[in-house]
């Protein structure tokens, strides 16, 4: 079945179902002004789990191996998420040192989206969120575990340096902050499905 599928077509179908999940969360989040403190919602983990592990499992198509991708993105997400809870304050203050040091050039209010709702300040959160995620889409899918592991990280750590620039642009083109959201979070959720097809495909067992 793996050499049935060209990887053209596996990362066209990857980049669908992960950027849909993406619009969906930036929408969730969206709706959730004023009142929004944080990028985090439940409703990322059921997306990214359901849409972006069900174009995971492309390879694999069949209900059995499109189940046991969501189960793997739910319980890869989830374990992130909540790992991620107690480190949230720490962390965001490391990635914010981080930042200031290697991206001082540009203007620190792209990374974020009105009203000041960090995004990349969290960069390394989401890193370990996509370490969680690849570990259990490596088990799941039966890949070799590694690829996997440090594509997510850097797959999600990267989106949501480059998520927030793009949404910011296109938001301010069209004056629309929910553009904004939308893109950002497009962005995020496909270049960690990018990342994490990218070791699916070429390290599978």
């Amino acid at each position: 079945m793996f050499e049935k599928i060209s990887f053209r077509k596996y990362i066209a179908v990857n980049t669908v179902g992960f950027g849909l999940a993406g619009l969906c969360w930036g929408l969730v989040l969206y709706r959730r002004l004023p009142d929004l403190e944080y990028p985090f919602h439940y409703a990322f983990v059921i997306l990214l789990a359901v849409l972006g592990g069900a174009s995971l499992a492309l390879l694999r198509w069949n209900a059995k191996g499109i189940l046991k991708s969501i189960g793997g993105g739910f319980l890869g997400y989830g374990v992130g998420s909540f790992l991620m809870s107690f480190l949230i304050y720490k962390f965001s203050l490391y990635g914010t040192f981080i930042l200031s040091i290697f991206l001082s050039r540009i203007n620190p209010e792209y990374f974020n989206l009105d009203p000041n709702i960090g995004v990349s300040v969290f960069w390394l959160l989401f890193l370990i969120i996509g370490v969680f995620a690849g570990l259990f889409y490596a088990l799941f899918l039966k890949t070799k575990v590694w690829p996997m592991v440090w594509r997510g990280g850097a797959g999600f750590a990267l989106g949501s340096l480059i998520g927030p620039i793009i949404g910011n642009l296109l938001g301010n083109l069209f004056n629309s902050l929910l553009v904004a959201y939308l893109i950002t979070f497009a962005v995020m959720s496909v270049v960690l499905g990018k990342f994490l097809a990218w070791g699916a495909y070429n390290h599978r067992k």
